[in-house]
């Protein structure tokens, strides 16, 4: 895929000189996106906890969802209390984010609310550090005349990424990653799964060297549903994530080693309807196997999309071949499987 419309910031020298001081300021460099149509795109950003926080603190200040962040993450969504359970600082988590096309260029704009105690820095740093306290400044024109003050209303601009939503011909969802102190491009293709190379192309590398700060775009190989035929609807989940859909009452899993989606209840929405196959004891994501003379046969119901609150889902009755019949067996831990 073509990386033309990919730009990468410039290393900013600004020299200050004294007869016997030399200051070097350095700017991060980030992966920018060009765009021009209105669309927006699944993606991620890689969040260091930076004080031990509630999933709740987390989720309002990016303005998202508690349970889309614990399925990001795959975490368990039945948990009690799931918006009062706390991370701990300098934990790691996967922040769902919707990456719009603004002014040409891909990125997501957010409002925060400033506190008293607040700095830019403070702002800064409780985003992780993907936007920095010159961007914030330089977005809201905040100085002398604008000062920082309780309760004022500030744009937050976050980084992100779609590259149309592929790497190499395959379905996938980049994520916005800072770069840490003591990481090299190697240690995160080994962390996160892409090559060294890879990396390079993707952020328009003239060389494989990061420094502290610098933000990149990873690729997460993702399931579609784009061949799945759903009716009024497109999911795209990155692997080994869970993306919520629906209204909330179908989780949709990535499988990472088949990167096939499989949807079932999400058990967090009470008042979800047409969950179950007609003429069937089968609720979505359901296996049932039942022995014949011949062999057996398999039943499935399978989510399908929605439209609005009414979810529509299919029943699939096969005659799987033996090498078949292990795969589902063996995927059987990850549905809800009937042996009849």
């Amino acid at each position: 895929m073509m990386r033309s419309n990919q730009l990468e910031q410039l290393l900013v020298f600004i020299f200050i000189l004294s007869p016997t001081l030399l200051v070097l300021v350095t700017h991060a460099k980030s992966t920018i996106e060009a765009c021009s149509s209105t669309d927006s795109c699944t993606s991620l950003l890689s969040y260091i906890v930076p004080w031990d926080s509630k999933f709740s603190e987390i989720a309002y200040r990016f303005q998202v969802n508690v349970f889309d962040v614990l399925a990001a993450n795959s975490i368990n969504l039945t948990i009690p209390s799931p918006g009062n359970q706390i991370l701990q600082e300098k934990s790691m988590l996967k922040i769902p984010n919707s990456c719009a096309c603004v002014d040409g260029i891909r990125r997501s704009i957010i409002a925060y609310t400033v506190k008293a105690a607040d700095s830019l820095d403070l702002i800064s740093q409780g985003y992780g550090e993907l936007v920095s306290a010159e961007q914030i400044r330089t977005m809201n024109g905040i100085g002398p005349k604008n000062p920082l003050t309780s309760g004022q209303s500030i744009m937050i601009q976050l980084p992100c990424t779609c590259f149309n939503n592929t790497n190499n011909g395959v379905s996938s969802v980049y994520m916005s990653y800072v770069v840490q102190s003591g990481e090299s491009l190697s240690s995160i293709g080994r962390e996160f799964g892409p090559t060294l190379m890879e990396l390079v192309s993707i952020n328009g590398l003239d060389q494989p060297r990061v420094d502290p700060g610098d933000i990149l775009a990873i690729p997460f190989s993702a399931c579609s549903s784009a061949n799945l035929n759903w009716y009024n609807e497109s999911l795209i989940v990155p692997n080994g994530s869970i993306a919520l859909t629906a209204n909330d009452c179908v989780k949709c899993f990535c499988r990472p080693s088949s990167l096939k989606l499989h949807c079932s209840p999400s058990g967090i929405v009470a008042s979800c309807s047409h969950l179950q196959c007609k003429e069937s004891d089968l609720f979505i994501g359901d296996v049932s196997i039942q022995q014949n003379a011949i062999g057996c046969n398999v039943s499935t119901c399978l989510y399908r999309g929605h439209n609005g609150r009414k979810i529509f889902i299919w029943k699939i009755l096969l005659m799987p071949t033996a090498q078949q019949m292990e795969k589902i067996t063996a995927q059987g831990h990850q549905s809800n499987l009937q042996i009849l």
